[in-house]
């Protein structure tokens, strides 16, 4: 038996090829995440040095002219062109490098049209040079990169992801253009019937010889037509999502498989070697096969975008900054007959946009009061908040005080909570309070006992009306 196997490559990314996005479309979640500039067209004759800096997260760029002395470690300042008055940059123009510091702050209203948002950032960065007796250019073509660190609004890394794995092997690139795949391990379990392959389960590994990329495939195979199988990459996960991944597809078919992959499409047979376990199941197994394809799709990507993550809007800083809520849910109070003072029981789970996770944290407490007639109702302290449950620990509240209007029905709560997924050095702590109205109760007394509560699996949202950040 030697089925045929076929590749067909595809650049699969979780975002369509990046675009600059204008100040005002995507200006706030491309400023938390690839918040960087590029330098390019540099050049240097005499005294003046000259380039070009390209913000990359608000797609605007700026022309900079600098007086700089040679063969110095002093930082020079330069002056920007039209428009650019608010990036600053200076340099150190020394015989081999010219060190580009830059500092810039802008505006962002796309997500909080009626509350700009002010950022900060810096950072510097070598460019080499080859420089003779009176110019000097840079050592490389393409444009150097300038990592920033934000200061505005708070403190943040905008964290890089590793990329696609491989894509920085020596050799990439050329050897793409004649891509290659070994199967190193497949296994066939196929189910006879009346003496015909009738359907099974097929498992394969696979490895890209340029990338040394490595997927599992599996799945059910179902009488003669074909069957998709799932592949998933032999590797750890990632903190953040990256904005270009590899996509690997495998197809059954009797007598041939087909493997979508990135970088080529080719053909080669794959030799197995089958033997008959009972009587209704047939075992395949195959060496190691190696085989060349040809590259059908080649297209250019902006530079240094492999290491970006996806610019997430749903993510806990980004929503906490934009537009904070609690989704609350599970709401109930119990007390005792003769007493106005009970115990109160709620769920909570941070909004950040995403799919909700299903398991929000409990608090209760008891020693509260839950009655319209309390004399501290309304009007009384804040019970500080004890957590009876976790859910998502990093959509839980760290600390919270609440208090409770039986009469109004209404729940007032000032909670903290810190978001790291964006820089899990610098973690951001987040203060905000709100108040919210909530959904009927349905009461039902046994003994001497009442417990009011909302409908079963009802949630609600409030948004937080003030909230102050910082590190």
């Amino acid at each position: 038996m030697a089925p045929s196997i076929a590749c067909v490559a595809t650049l699969a990314a979780l975002l369509s090829p990046l675009t600059f996005a204008q100040v005002t479309a995507g200006c706030t979640t491309d400023s938390f995440t690839v918040t960087s500039w590029l330098i390019d067209d540099f050049e240097s004759s005499g005294t003046i040095v000259q380039f070009q800096a390209h913000n990359r997260a608000t797609n605007t760029s700026a022309q900079v002219s600098c007086q700089a002395s040679r063969n110095s470690t002093v930082w020079q300042s330069c002056t920007t062109a039209g428009n650019a008055s608010s990036l600053l940059a200076s340099i150190q123009l020394e015989a081999t490098v010219a060190r580009i510091r830059v500092n810039e702050t802008w505006v962002c209203n796309d997500l909080t049209p009626s509350r700009p948002l002010n950022f900060a950032a810096q950072g510097e960065a070598p460019v080499p040079i080859t420089c003779n007796a009176d110019t000097c250019t840079p050592s490389s073509t393409g444009p150097v990169l300038i990592k920033s660190v934000l200061s505005a609004p708070f403190p943040l890394s905008p964290s890089a992801v590793p990329g696609p794995s491989g894509h920085d092997k020596n050799g990439c690139a050329a050897g793409s253009r004649t891509p290659s795949w070994e199967v190193f391990s497949t296994q066939l379990n196929l189910r006879n019937v009346s003496g015909r392959i009738e359907g099974g389960n097929a498992f394969i590994q696979l490895r890209n010889t340029i990338t040394d990329y490595r997927a599992s495939c599996f799945g059910t195979l179902s009488g003669t037509a074909p069957a998709t199988l799932q592949c998933s990459a032999q590797s750890s996960g990632r903190p953040r999502a990256p904005k270009y991944n590899i996509n690997t597809v495998l197809t059954f078919s009797p007598g041939s498989f087909v493997l979508v992959e990135i970088f080529g499409v080719g053909t080669a047979r794959l030799p197995l070697e089958c033997s008959a376990v009972g009587e209704t199941t047939t075992y395949c197994a195959g060496d190691p096969a190696t085989f060349t394809g040809r590259l059908i799709s080649e297209k250019p990507i902006p530079p240094f975008s492999l290491g970006d993550p996806l610019p997430t809007a749903p993510s806990c800083t980004i929503s906490s900054v934009v537009a904070p809520s609690w989704r609350f849910s599970d709401f109930e109070t119990t007390s005792t007959s003769g007493s106005s003072l009970g115990s109160i029981r709620f769920g909570i789970e941070l909004n950040t946009g995403a799919a909700l996770t299903g398991y929000p944290s409990t608090f209760f407490r008891s020693g509260v009061p839950v009655s319209a007639n309390a004399t501290e109702s309304g009007t009384g302290a804040w019970y500080p908040c004890v957590l009876e449950s976790v859910g998502e620990q990093s959509l839980t509240p760290t600390a919270c005080a609440f208090r409770y209007d039986a009469a109004a029905q209404s729940l007032a709560l000032s909670a903290d909570w810190r978001c790291s997924d964006l820089d899990a050095s610098r973690p951001v702590s987040f203060t905000g309070d709100l108040r919210t109205a909530v959904p009927n109760l349905t009461c039902s007394t046994t003994a001497d006992r009442t417990r009011c509560a909302t409908a079963p699996g009802q949630a609600w949202a409030a948004n937080v009306t003030d909230v102050y950040w910082g590190n």
